[in-house]
């Protein structure tokens, strides 16, 4: 399954080759494939499983909204994760268990991120309706990068070699 999603990506690689590499590629692609099957999600929950505004969930009652987004993070970070271990960060040698728990963390720091940083634009930009959409996407950008670092560097981290290993 990996080499057929490695295979459909790098089609599309070759007018960026000169701009970014084949991995950024990949993980670019990957994550806003993901992004996309979040926001389809979202929009299939919405409109077609809650048909009401509120959903009595038996212990909780969510708006409409929130259950919807409920559903995309139970589908887009399941996915994430998966596409992210098996696909672009593949020569990590830490357990899956780890992986898998520090990349929660980071879904709960974006999450939270997430909301701090774009309740803080909105009320900020709220008179400018156009640079408080463009705030949305900053940050979207912002953790993009962010994610990328923190899986790169820690979540799915690959242990370097000193000089007195290579031997």
């Amino acid at each position: 399954m990996r080499k057929i999603i490695l295979a459909f990506i790098d089609f599309f690689y070759p007018p960026f080759k000169n701009f970014i590499s084949a991995h950024n590629f990949r993980y670019l692609a990957t994550g806003g494939g993901t992004l996309l099957l979040g926001i389809l999600s979202y929009y299939f929950a919405y409109f077609f499983i809650f048909k009401t505004t509120e959903v009595n969930f038996g212990i909780i009652v969510l708006q409409r909204e929130t259950a919807s987004l409920l559903v995309d993070y139970a589908v887009a970070i399941p996915t994430s994760f998966l596409l992210n271990k098996y696909v672009i960060f593949t020569h990590s040698e830490l357990t899956g268990r780890v992986q898998l728990f520090r990349f929660l963390n980071l879904q709960l720091i974006n999450i939270l991120a997430n909301y701090v940083l774009l309740k803080f634009l909105l009320e900020l930009l709220r008179d400018y309706p156009t640079l408080a959409m463009l705030s949305r996407i900053a940050v979207s950008v912002l953790m993009a990068l962010f994610s990328y670092l923190y899986q790169h560097y820690f979540t799915f981290s690959v242990k370097k070699l000193g000089r007195s290993d290579k031997s």
